[in-house]
């Protein structure tokens, strides 16, 4: 029985021992497996870190193509209404007007010069103002010049070959809105014209023959007036202003008076002065007359004197007499 006993004894020691190594090598191979699984996930998760930069490279990259970015300032621009800015700054309507001083040795023919030149540029001379030279004041000239809009520039240049320029103003004022606003009320005037005609051809009753009548005269009267104003203001975004002053040379330029407290003291004082000169100047034309009308007073009254004088005393005052007692 002993033997028996010890034979198994042995017999299971070797089976144990199998039994652990063989755990130990799952346990083994079950580590390997999830840290291959790790490795795994770790690589495949810096890959795809890889192509996420790769794709953000490339968009980046996209982002700064200049076709790319062309497209994006388009479609911007045409977002906020700026792709049209070309279009619509080429249909505006700007009025142009300026101001000038020449200065010449002769400004009479300086004036015939510029009026050549203006009509050269397809304009005209609106107004023309010579005045003579005086012994205090030498000859000038003014002018007042219609020309075409895109000729205002030429024409100030080309006055640079005719004398001393000493001073320039060019004044743009955009009228798109006023030209704009017109054009729909005459288009809205002519439409109700045009239906007040056809009432009026379909009218049956005097009553109101008389009032569409009424009514169609006013709008009409509208339309006539806008219309008119329209072809006012096209002819003053085609045609700009520009007023010359010619001058001689060694006149002295005007000069700029300060401003503020000081210029209206100056103008007071200007005032004042030119006042007291024309009170100087009207007692000046009438001392002469006062002196002949006191002349004048004091030869009558001599003459009344004299005239007194001479005259006998008047009548002597008559006595009654006395009227007889009869006894």
């Amino acid at each position: 029985m002993k033997r028996i006993r010890s034979a198994r004894g042995d017999v299971g020691m070797p089976a144990r021992r199998l039994a652990r190594h063989l755990l130990a090598a799952a346990v083994g191979a079950t580590l390997a497996v999830t840290l291959a699984a790790c490795s795994g996930g770790g690589a495949s998760d810096s890959g795809s870190g890889a192509e996420a930069a790769n794709d953000r490279d490339g968009a980046r990259s996209e982002a700064v193509a200049p076709g790319s970015a062309e497209d994006a300032v388009t479609g911007a621009a045409g977002a906020v209404g700026l792709a049209e800015a070309p279009e619509e700054a080429i249909n505006r309507e700007l009025i142009t007007t300026g101001d000038a001083t020449l200065a010449v040795e002769d400004p009479f023919e300086a004036a015939e010069q510029i009026a050549d030149l203006v009509e050269t540029a397809g304009g005209r001379v609106e107004a023309r103002d010579e005045r003579a030279g005086t012994d205090d004041e030498p000859g000038s000239a003014s002018m007042t010049l219609r020309i075409p809009a895109d000729r205002v520039s030429a024409t100030l240049d080309a006055l640079d070959k005719l004398g001393e320029v000493r001073d320039r103003h060019v004044e743009t004022v955009d009228v798109t809105g006023t030209a704009q606003d017109l054009d729909a009320r005459i288009a809205a005037l002519r439409t109700s014209t045009d239906r007040l005609r056809e009432l009026l051809a379909d009218a049956d009753r005097t009553a109101d023959l008389i009032e569409i009548e009424a009514e169609l005269a006013t709008r009409q009267a509208e339309l006539d007036s806008r219309v008119s104003e329209r072809s006012r203001l096209s002819d003053e975004v085609a045609m700009s202003t520009l007023n010359v002053e010619i001058v001689a040379e060694g006149t002295p330029a005007a000069q700029a008076q300060p401003g503020g407290f000081l210029g209206g003291l100056s103008a007071g004082w200007s005032a004042l002065v030119k006042t007291f000169n024309v009170v100087v100047l009207v007692l000046g034309a009438i001392i002469p007359w006062l002196a002949l009308g006191g002349l004048v007073l004091l030869v009558v009254v001599g003459v009344r004197r004299q005239l007194a004088k001479g005259e006998p005393d008047g009548p002597a005052p008559v006595t009654a007499e006395p009227e007889p007692v009869e006894p």
